[in-house]
């Protein structure tokens, strides 16, 4: 069985250095300290482990690995440039190593706050501290990257609207590296009554010829009858590997749509919860993945019904080939108090040949007794006669693949509600699979 250890290149000093070189708050240096005494304190996951069960523990070590301290340069690579102009975002961010290289901000509604999380902390340091760990504490669930991540973060990104407020175009951070070690970067999204937002994050970066391991943590506030979108893709170049938790908490009637994909990498890890504070709160969460030559996806949900009259949904489903695995685990929790909960879970595996694996662990814990909640999952392989008759009718191996896999995905890109998002992930995959004049595009 795979166990991990801790790096010995990270200290305490080095956390004292990183206080000292980025000047932040005493208030702010305590919480780090507190959490890496967490960290200290914490054992790694072992298979044991219920949240890691089946999940390739050694792909995440963090072994010898010394914290990013700046990028090599502030350049932005065409590829993001172009994925800018495509988001058609009102405001977006570039983050390269926890450096804020390129901002453009064209955000027109009174009181929207859009910027890095360390210029954030210069401006609105109230706002941010009466929000951040709030939702992703280091001592939550004994969680040993949470606490990492909590300890040695170096920037991130801030989003703040206020009541009544709606930005009609999505807001959008482009994460990027271009030297390996260890990363740690923290979005904080704070939406307050009736307002609503739209918000991408993406991760991607060239080829660094070295390791790079991203701890990513991303908090979210929403307030009665606030409205988020929310989007997480992961198109990492191979040397990278990412472990990402993604925490919401809903006030009463507030409403998120999630959708967190996963294409790129040697391996990630997506922690995705929702905790349904108030009565008539939503949630649909969405998840695509797409795996090959090895890589190996892990995805762990939770959808916590915590209130009375609220609503989840969850659809997470992948595609593997290539001797890729994938596990996912989810779990829907109805406390006692949840009557008239109406939950969903679904995950399914397409597998696209004989040495790729999928695991699916949908599980239920419902402690109230008037409730509507299902679970369910499917794994499986290509039908051959749909194969086949895709290929009779003339169609290349590789095109009928791609038939096949954008047909077995399409249930989850119909319910994404950004038109650009989709088309992106659709040439990702199709890039994946070999269709002739896509990857040059991408």
């Amino acid at each position: 069985m795979a166990t991990l250890t801790d790096g010995a290149v990270l200290t305490a000093e080095a956390l004292e250095a990183l206080i000292a070189r980025l000047g932040e708050p005493d208030w702010l240096a305590a919480e780090r300290r507190a959490a890496w005494r967490t960290y200290q304190a914490t054992p790694f996951p072992t298979g044991r482990d219920e949240r890691w069960r089946y999940t390739q523990l050694n792909r995440f070590a963090i072994d010898g690995l010394e914290l990013v301290d700046a990028p090599r340069d502030t350049g932005v690579s065409d590829r993001i440039a172009m994925r800018i102009t495509d988001s058609d975002a009102e405001g977006t961010l570039v983050l390269k190593g926890g450096e804020l290289v390129r901002e453009d901000r064209r955000l027109k509604q009174a009181g929207v706050i859009f910027t890095d999380l360390r210029t954030a902390l210069r401006d609105h340091e109230d706002l941010v501290r009466k929000h951040l760990y709030s939702v992703v504490n280091a001592g939550d669930g004994l969680r040993k990257y949470a606490a990492l991540n909590a300890a040695l973060w170096t920037n991130g990104t801030f989003v703040y609207v206020p009541k009544d407020v709606e930005v009609e175009l999505p807001l959008g951070a482009f994460h990027t590296a271009d030297r390996g070690g260890l990363a740690g970067g923290r979005t904080l999204i704070v939406v307050e009554r009736n307002a609503k937002v739209t918000y991408l994050d993406e991760f991607t970066c060239e080829p660094l010829g070295e390791r790079l391991v991203n701890t990513g943590v991303t908090e979210i506030v929403l307030g009665d009858g606030a409205k988020l979108r929310y989007v997480s893709l992961q198109n990492w170049s191979r040397d990278v590997v990412q472990l990402n938790t993604i925490r919401a908490h809903l006030a009463r009637d507030a409403r998120l749509e999630s959708l967190t994909v996963s294409l790129g990498g040697d391996a990630a890890r997506a922690e995705v919860e929702v905790s349904l504070q108030g009565p008539g709160s939503e949630s649909e969460m969405l998840g695509l993945y797409f795996a090959d030559e090895g890589q190996h996806y892990n995805q762990y949900t939770v959808q916590h019904h915590a209130s009375h009259h609220a609503h989840s949904d969850l659809l997470f489903k992948g595609a593997l080939r290539d001797a890729s695995s994938a596990v996912y685990s989810g779990v829907i929790v109805v406390d006692p108090g949840a009557q008239k909960t109406d939950a969903y879970q679904t995950n399914r595996n397409l597998l696209l040949d004989g040495e790729s694996e999928a695991v699916s662990i949908p599980q239920l814990e419902i402690k109230a007794n008037d409730v509507k909640c299902s679970h369910g999952s499917t794994t499986g392989p290509v039908p051959e006669d749909q194969r086949f008759y895709l290929m009779s009718r003339g169609l290349r191996p590789e095109v009928a693949e791609h038939v096949l896999v954008t047909g077995f995905l399409y249930e989850v890109m119909s319910r994404v509600t950004l038109p650009k998002v989709a088309q992106y992930v659709e040439r990702v995959v199709q890039a994946k699979l070999g269709v002739p004049g896509v990857k040059e595009k991408l």
